[in-house]
């Protein structure tokens, strides 16, 4: 009987942990809840849902190539706001070292310094994380972007940060909602 309960354990922390996103809470130090007063928002052909604030400016975008999420907090000034981008893009990927060196390539071009990096499970699927910081315009500039591969495709999440306040408490508001992204 011991073993049969161990068994049924061990296999529901596995079916668990499968179908659960990945957690950046230690990756990031994040220490905030989830905001309040959130709505559903699927994209506009409907691959995924993003929970949101209502209070955010919300606008969906698509083509024959991707679909896209695209909100921000306007009710704050950009360098106390969060940009968030969710896209679900059409087109395969493999997320391997060529991947991520063209990932690491594009940052170099656009002036940006890696912060973070990894590899890691996302919404069931093979995913990676860079946490790069740079300048836009006369801003401190951190972008924070998440790649997942899906079977139709890859989702993309992306958060833009502005200025050098609450740097990290914004991107882990940011992840808190990035985290609650599922597939259709």
């Amino acid at each position: 009987m011991k073993k049969v309960n161990l068994i049924l354990a061990v296999i529901s922390i596995l079916i668990t942990s499968c179908n659960s996103n990945y957690n950046f809470d230690k990756d990031f130090n994040c220490n905030v809840n989830t905001p309040n007063g959130l709505e559903e928002v699927i994209d506009f052909k409907n691959n995924f849902v993003i929970e949101l604030p209502k209070n955010w400016k919300t606008n969906l975008y698509y083509d024959d190539a991707v679909s896209s999420v695209y909100s921000a907090d306007t009710t704050k000034t950009l360098t106390n706001s969060i940009i968030l981008d969710a896209s679900f893009v059409f087109n395969p990927i493999n997320i391997d070292d060529s991947f991520i060196e063209r990932i690491k390539k594009e940052n170099l071009k656009m002036k940006l310094i890696e912060l973070k990096s990894k590899k890691i499970r996302f919404n069931k699927g093979e995913g990676y994380y860079n946490l790069t910081k740079g300048k836009q315009g006369k801003f401190d500039y951190h972008v924070l972007n998440i790649f997942s591969k899906a079977d139709r495709g890859f989702l993309h999440a992306k958060t833009e940060i502005y200025g050098d306040s609450l740097v990290n408490e914004r991107i882990c508001t940011a992840l808190k909602l990035i985290e609650k992204i599922h597939l259709k």
